[in-house]
């Protein structure tokens, strides 16, 4: 009885993995959330992983600075990822923690980190060589945001106040956000809007603008921009990982 309350359980937890959260479809492992927010003053944080592969994965986690070719053993984050090595059977469930070591961050902004979730597949004998080769392994990083207490305004209210403005560097456009606030803004997506005409701004890497900083966007070469009256549509990543869309003007540099 005991076993099959487990069983079930452990199938519902899956069902709502699968309808609620959602990671890049090549993942095998998803995890219960797309970001991790750290509150200063929290013990530590937990996180739920779900092997969604048809096949056992070996799984390896570490923190780092965002830096995907760096070994595991040379990261020196403050944040810890608990267990470090498992083994996950298909459909299995697996419980993560986050530790942070204490060590000394900024009180005036958040910091970032990147939590790496380092998939093994058993080796297949009967997959071409190539696809053999990329099976085997995947890395899935996603943020950490350590946040001190007593930081001004709200994540929430940060969007409002976003600047964005165009330079032209030689013969290419580069649109500038500038984000005055404690709190990174993550942005999905943005597109330059003139009237009934939209533009979209080439995807990087890393979208994102970070504390008191700025964020630099280079539009395609040779694209033709007239930057008076000019607007931008901006889709942002909320604490939650939800999109929210937002305009604001092109200012005068």
């Amino acid at each position: 009885m005991t076993k099959k309350i487990t069983l079930t359980l452990t199938r519902l937890l899956m069902l709502a993995l699968l309808c609620v959260f959602i990671l890049p479809a090549q993942a095998g492992v998803m995890a219960s959330r797309t970001r991790v927010i750290y509150e200063e003053g929290q013990n530590q944080h937990s996180l739920m992983l779900a092997n969604i592969n048809p096949y056992p994965v070996v799984v390896q986690t570490w923190v780092n600075d965002g830096e995907d070719q760096q070994a595991p053993e040379k990261s020196t984050s403050p944040m810890i990822a608990l267990p470090s090595v498992f083994r996950m059977q298909p459909g299995a469930v697996q419980g993560l923690r986050i530790i942070y070591n204490g060590d000394q961050l900024p009180k005036d902004r958040e910091s970032v980190f990147w939590l790496n979730l380092y998939e093994i597949a058993p080796k297949s004998t009967t997959t071409p060589a190539p696809q053999a080769a990329v099976a085997l392994a995947m890395n899935t990083q996603m943020k950490i945001f350590y946040r001190p207490k007593n930081l001004p305004s709200t994540a929430e209210d940060m969007p409002k106040v976003l600047t964005f403005t165009l330079e032209q560097q030689g013969e290419q456009w580069v649109l500038v956000l500038r984000n005055p606030t404690p709190y990174h803004a993550s942005m999905a997506s943005l597109r330059l809007v003139d009237n009934d005409k939209q533009m979209a701004v080439p995807q990087t890497l890393d979208m994102m603008a970070p504390p008191y900083g700025e964020k630099r966007y280079r539009m395609a070469p040779g694209s033709q921009i007239n930057p008076k009256g000019l607007k931008v549509s901006f889709t942002w990543v909320d604490d939650g990982g939800h999109f929210h869309t937002a305009t604001a003007p092109v200012l005068n540099p």
